[in-house]
């Protein structure tokens, strides 16, 4: 969840089938995290958009190194097949280690206690050497799409995210006798521990929308609630994972368009922003702007939000800031919706300043600006 002070226990990641009969609910096949156990001490620090631990958290632009302690090749390669995903939305990089080397984060497969877990954060560095960090179980034995859910998971904890479940904005109907029965039946559990672990909502003010597609929800059975709602297991990351591990891990801000460059091809987790990080480019449905980050006030913008349809806007070589867009269709012609007419400064670049004004500027004088437009 994005938000919350008391972790939960042993929850489940792999889908499973199930059999009603009134209230019993049995399940083909199980596979636990045992994070919430093993990190039942930690208190998050709570932002809005991310839950994650406020220290120890890695370093903005780190370079975490791997090692396995056990695992054949073809387990090891899709480890880092999987786990490279998080980088393209974090700031952070993984190198992968020999067995011999120093490592930060320290992987077996059938080492350690049972399950699937990752000690949270920068923990890892505090063990020895040979200090077992994260365990995935026998991936060999999963369905590709379990692998991807469970390195992706475990590397979520790795870099300081917790679960999604007891968000305070949750509305999950549990049927609660069901509850009962399944926890006692599967972990012995008493109907203390189950409201502890399970049932009881995070006390934190602090938190956003919750998030049952994120890949640190597990999955819960529509047996196990009175609506017949349940959550599905996630096999990647949610568009609010990869937006708040950004923002807790961002890339450097970039202020400049060089000439030639295409804005659109720009990804969201590089943006285009102002030195002092209050205001941002954006290139949406047709339609360029400049915003107020802070307020979301749009202070500048241009274009056309009905010619969306494979929409462009680059700084020509000319020096010329231009909008493309079709209205609909593959086929349909495409429009020029917005030009600067500044074709007359070949390779000019483009300058996000820290008023929110965005500057065409020549040879070191400004020639254009979204405030004022052409200055000559």
């Amino acid at each position: 969840m994005r938000g919350f002070k008391f972790l939960i226990v042993f929850f489940l990641l792999i889908l499973f089938s199930c059999n009603i009969e009134e209230n019993q609910v049995s399940f083909d096949h199980i596979d636990m995290c045992t994070f919430d156990l093993r990190e039942s001490h930690i208190d998050p620090t709570t932002k809005p958009n991310a839950t994650i631990i406020d220290w120890p958290r890695w370093k903005n632009g780190q370079t975490i190194k791997i090692k396995f302690l056990d695992g054949d090749s073809n387990a090891r390669e899709k480890v880092k097949k999987y786990a490279a995903e998080w980088t393209k939305y974090a700031n952070l990089s993984f190198v992968y280690v020999s067995a011999t080397e120093y490592a930060d984060i320290r992987i077996g497969f059938q080492l350690g206690q049972p399950g699937a877990w990752s000690e949270l954060g920068m923990e890892s560095t505090y063990g020895t050497p040979d200090h077992q960090s994260m365990r995935l179980g026998p991936l060999t034995s999963y369905s590709e799409a379990s692998v991807r859910r469970t390195v992706l998971h475990e590397f979520g904890h790795a870099l300081g995210l917790v679960h999604e479940t007891l968000n305070p904005s949750a509305s999950i109907q549990w049927n609660l006798p069901k509850v009962y029965k399944y926890y006692s039946d599967l972990q012995g559990w008493s109907k203390e521990e189950v409201d502890e672990f399970v049932i009881n909502k995070s006390k934190s003010t602090n938190y956003s929308e919750y998030d049952p597609l994120s890949i640190m929800h597990y999955y819960i059975n529509p047996a196990l609630t009175t609506d017949g709602k349940g959550v599905n297991e996630m096999t990647d990351l949610s568009i609010i994972d990869a937006s708040s591990i950004n923002k807790w891990y961002p890339f450097p801000i970039r202020s400049v368009i060089e000439s030639g460059e295409r804005i659109d091809y720009i990804p969201w987790t590089h943006p285009i922003k102002s030195s002092n990080n209050k205001f941002i480019l954006q290139f949406i449905s047709g339609i360029l702007s400049v915003k107020e980050l802070d307020t979301d006030n749009i202070m500048w913008q241009e274009g056309n939000s009905l010619y969306s349809n494979f929409a462009s806007c680059y700084l020509q070589s000319d020096g010329n800031l231009v909008i493309k867009g079709r209205p609909s269709g593959i086929n349909a012609a495409e429009k020029l919706t917005w030009i600067s007419n500044t074709g007359e400064y070949p390779g000019a670049q483009l300058y996000l300043q820290d008023d929110g004004n965005l500057e065409l500027i020549y040879n070191g004088v400004v020639k254009w600006s979204s405030k004022i437009g052409k200055t000559e």
